[in-house]
C-alpha cells in the first residue's frame, strides 16, 4: 500500500492503523511524507520503528502525483493500492482482493471495488456503473472503454463509467510503473491519467461494488475537496494535454472521447458558475477568465461534436459569452427540473 502524506496529522493515525489491522497480513506499507510541516514526518517514522512492514520516504513537497510516483518506484509487491492519508481502509480490504485474485481463472491486472463517502452527518456510497464480474479485453472494449471520458448515451456528460480514483482499485505493479504520471504539474484530477491508462492496458479485471474504502469528505481543506467545481484552470489543460500525448492517435473512438473531455469540463464549470455566482454577469466574467487562463478551448475541435455542444463551444470561441451562458442557463434549469 502507498500512502501519500501531507499535513494530515489529525487523520494519519486512523489511516495507518486501518492498514496495519488488515486481516490479510502479507503486505508492505510505504508512507510518503511529501514535505509535511506538521507532526506527520515524526508519526511516519514511529510507525516504521514499530512495524517492519512500514517504510517511509521523506521528500520535498511536490504534490500528490509526485508523492505517489515516489512510492510506486520504491514498491516491491506484485500489486499496488493507495490509501490517502486522510482516508482509511476496511480491515477486510486486502483479504477480499486476495480472494478475488486467487479465485480468478486468469491472472488479473486490476480489481475495482466501491467506497463509502463519509460526511459529517451521514455516509453514502460510490459504486461503479457497470455490472459486477470478470472482464476480459473483449468485454472491456465493449462495455467500459467507450465511456471512460465521455458518455453520449443519455445526453452529453463526462464518462467515468468506472471512477478514476486510484484508491478504490488494486493494480498490478508493472502497469503502475509503466504508466505512472510523468507530468508532476498536475495537482488536481491526479487519478485520471494513471488510472485510465492502466485500465486501457489491462487484459483481465474484476469489478465489484463491495465497499472497502472510506473516503473522508469531512476534510474540506484537501485539494480534491477544493477542486470539484471549477475545471477552468491551467491544471485541466495539463491533464487534457497529457492524456492526448499518451493516448491520442491510436483509436478513433478514444480520440472522440478525448475531444469531448474538455468540452464537458467547460460546460460543467459554466453551469456551476451560474448556480454559485450571485449574478449572471459575475458568472459570465468568471467563465471567460477561466477560459482565457486555462487554454482549454484551444484543445477543442468542433468536428464531430453533437449539435448543442458544438454550438456552445463555437459561441465561446467567438467570445459570444452572453449567448453561450444563456444556453448554459437553460441546461441548469432543465437539470434542476429533473432533480
Amino acid at each position: 500500500m502507498i500512502v501519500p502524506v501531507y499535513n494530515v496529522e489529525q487523520y494519519l493515525e486512523r489511516c495507518v492503523n486501518s492498514i496495519l489491522r488488515q486481516t490479510y497480513t502479507d503486505f508492505e506499507v510505504i508512507l510518503v511524507d511529501d514535505g509535511s510541516t506538521d507532526r506527520c514526518p515524526a508519526l511516519c517514522d514511529q510507525y516504521a520503528a514499530q512495524d517492519g512492514r512500514v517504510r517511509v520516504i521523506h521528500k520535498a513537497n511536490g504534490g500528490l502525483v509526485s508523492a505517489r510516483n515516489a512510492g510506486v518506484l520504491q514498491a516491491r509487491g506484485d500489486y499496488i493500492c493507495y490509501v490517502d492519508g486522510d482516508d482509511w481502509a476496511d480491515e477486510k480490504m486486502l483479504s477480499f482482493v486476495s480472494a478475488k485474485l486467487a479465485e480468478s481463472p486468469v491472472p488479473l491486472d486490476m480489481v475495482l471495488f466501491a467506497a463509502y463517502n463519509v460526511f459529517a452527518d451521514h455516509t453514502g456510497k460510490t459504486v461503479n456503473s457497470v455490472s459486477e464480474g470478470y472482464y476480459d479485453k473483449a468485454r472491456l472494449e465493449k462495455e467500459v472503454y467507450p465511456y471512460l471520458f465521455s458518455d453520449r448515451r443519455n445526453g452529453y456528460r463526462m464518462g467515468h463509467i468506472v471512477f478514476a480514483h486510484t484508491w478504490d482499485k488494486v493494480c498490478r505493479r508493472e502497469l503502475q510503473v509503466k504508466y505512472y504520471v510523468r507530468d508532476e504539474r498536475i495537482r488536481m484530477l491526479t487519478d485520471v491519467p494513471v488510472t485510465y491508462e492502466c485500465l486501457l492496458n489491462c487484459q483481465h479485471v474484476y469489478i465489484c461494488n463491495e465497499p472497502l474504502y472510506y473516503y473522508n469528505k469531512v476534510n474540506t481543506h484537501s485539494i480534491r475537496a477544493r477542486g470539484k467545481e471549477n475545471f477552468l484552470t491551467k491544471n485541466s489543460y495539463y491533464v487534457n494535454a497529457y492524456l492526448r500525448s499518451r493516448l491520442g492517435g491510436n483509436n478513433p473512438d478514444l480520440d472522440r472521447q478525448l475531444n469531448d473531455y474538455p468540452v464537458t469540463m467547460i460546460i460543467r464549470s459554466a453551469m456551476v458558475a451560474l448556480e454559485k455566482q450571485p449574478t449572471f454577469g459575475q458568472a459570465k466574467k468568471m467563465v471567460r477568465k477561466g477560459l482565457n487562463e486555462s487554454g482549454l478551448l484551444s484543445l477543442v475541435s468542433l468536428a464531430g461534436l453533437p449539435r448543442n455542444p458544438k454550438l456552445l463551444m463555437l459561441l465561446f470561441k467567438l467570445r459570444l459569452d452572453t449567448l453561450a451562458m444563456l444556453l448554459c442557463a437553460i441546461k441548469v434549469r432543465q437539470a434542476n427540473k429533473k432533480a
